[in-house]
């Protein structure tokens, strides 16, 4: 209020107020700045003009668009809450000679700025505006510095983030997990599912660091879990690419260390609850049963594998008997079992050295042998049962043996003749038998080994969907428990 100012309406034709332009030379004006103020020019406010009443009060309310700095806190985002705050004050009155203060509206407890005219942000929620007025002296001067500051604590939305950051990173981090759920056979599939997550999760990256306030005061929340993804993905597909190497090693170039062998084919296996056809997991061992042997002779045709029966049991039919020979080991024993169903391999059909029991008597519908399509027998007891064969087989020998003497003696004999080629056949057959057992025997070991390898990369793969499952929950709820509050 400016005494100069006042007059007497009733002398001015009831004129209660006036208008000025606001230049310099007609009126005193205030040099009312704000202190933080980030614009290019200064003082951004318009130059209105002043409304001075009658009774010398002066009425200046400048509009103008404040450009401000304030230093953000990033380390929760997108859940964040700002302080940013207006300074205002004069440049060169002190407060004796301009004094600031705060106006308040009268159901109003404290200064707070007025939000009837405030129109809601989409991004940002306006808690709370209060004002405070600070009176501050400076060691230049005796006199005080009043300014007035306007507080605005600012909570960021988190909505728009939410469906368009956050969910999307989620199903990424299943999608990783679910990498691990293709067979280790697929290797260009899987590498590439895995390489495609991985781009897909740098991708996101750079939105996020687009959207986040450049500042190397802190890491957002946000930023965090993104680089934890990214490195939980680029270590999903290292061991991918390990499973892989696994699965693909050939036992001829790499031997199992027994080490390893205990880790990925015992430890491993028993700690995830994991089974293996013929083999169970107890208290860290492993207990393998019996494989299955496999025989080159079990998928050959009947025909051929009766032929060879045929000519071991004219042999026999050719040869005098031996008084020394068991023939209490014949497929009439008592002591014997049926087989299953499995057909029997053709070695150990010419093992059975029935004599007496043999006939080729020809009969229409019974085929070329009488007896060909009897079952063989086994023993109840497996070694029991390899025990009778390798008496079988060492008495058979001596047979052959009795035999060759038999026909050497009658040289002149037709008989003997083809007695001595049948015999010499069957040694032929015999040797190749065996031949084809060493290397089906080394086969077999070598598909054990390879099965070995397979069952290895497979536990490798149980395990690093299991650790990574670990790490992305970990992340996840990291990142859930400590956002300070979570408001769509």
């Amino acid at each position: 209020m400016d005494y100069r100012l006042q007059w007497d309406p009733l002398q001015y034709d009831n004129i209660t107020s006036i208008r000025f332009a606001g230049g310099e030379n007609q009126i005193w004006r205030p040099d009312i700045l704000l202190y933080n103020s980030a614009s290019e020019d200064f003082d951004s406010s318009f130059k209105s003009n002043e409304v001075v009443y009658n009774t010398g009060e002066v009425n200046w309310i400048p509009p103008g668009i404040f450009r401000a700095s304030c230093k953000m806190d990033i380390t929760y985002f997108p859940f964040d809450d700002q302080v940013c705050y207006l300074k205002f004050g004069s440049w060169t009155y002190h407060g004796l000679a301009l004094d600031l203060s705060i106006i308040a509206e009268e159901d109003e407890d404290e200064f707070s700025i007025d939000l009837s005219t405030y129109t809601p942000s989409g991004e940002w929620h306006l808690t709370k505006a209060p004002a405070v007025k600070d009176v501050k002296f400076n060691s230049c001067c005796k006199e005080p510095y009043s300014t007035v500051t306007f507080y605005m604590f600012l909570r960021r939305r988190t909505l728009f983030y939410l469906f368009n950051i956050i969910l999307p990173s989620l199903l990424i981090s299943i999608m990783t997990l679910m990498g691990f759920c293709l067979p280790a056979h697929d290797m260009s599939e899987k590498i590439g599912y895995q390489t495609t997550i991985l781009l897909s999760i740098c991708f996101f990256v750079t939105i996020v660091s687009e959207m986040t306030p450049p500042t190397s005061e802190s890491v957002p929340l946000l930023g965090m879990f993104f680089s934890s993804l990214t490195l939980i993905s680029s270590v999903s597909t290292a061991f991918t690419i390990t499973v892989l190497n696994f699965r693909y090693r050939q036992v001829q170039n790499i031997h199992m260390h027994p080490l390893f062998y205990k880790v990925f084919l015992i430890w491993i296996p028993w700690l995830l609850l994991m089974k293996r056809p013929g083999v169970f997991y107890k208290k860290r061992r492993a207990t393998v049963q019996a494989r299955e042997e496999i025989s080159f002779f079990d998928n050959c045709d009947d025909d051929v594998s009766f032929y060879f029966y045929f000519i071991s049991q004219f042999v026999f039919k050719c040869c005098p008997k031996l008084p020394e020979f068991d023939y209490s080991l014949s497929i009439d024993s008592d002591d014997t079992l049926p087989l299953p169903p499995r057909p029997k391999p053709l070695l150990k059909k010419m093992h059975s050295v029935p004599a007496e029991h043999l006939h080729l008597d020809r009969k229409v519908g019974d085929g070329i042998l009488k007896s060909q399509r009897r079952p063989l027998l086994l023993t109840k007891n497996t070694n029991k049962s390899h025990s009778l064969r390798s008496r079988r087989f060492t008495q058979f020998e001596k047979y052959i043996k009795k035999c060759i003497e038999d026909a050497k003696l009658r040289k002149n004999s037709t008989y003997s003749t083809y007695s001595m080629m049948i015999i010499t056949y069957y040694r032929h057959i015999d040797e190749m038998l065996k031949l084809l057992n060493r290397r089906l025997d080394k086969q077999r070991k070598y598909l054990f080994k390879q099965e070995d390898w397979k069952f290895a990369a497979m536990a490798l793969d149980r395990l690093c969907l299991l650790l990574i499952t670990i790490l992305i929950v970990m992340s996840l709820f990291g990142m859930i428990l400590s956002t300070p509050h979570f408001e769509p």
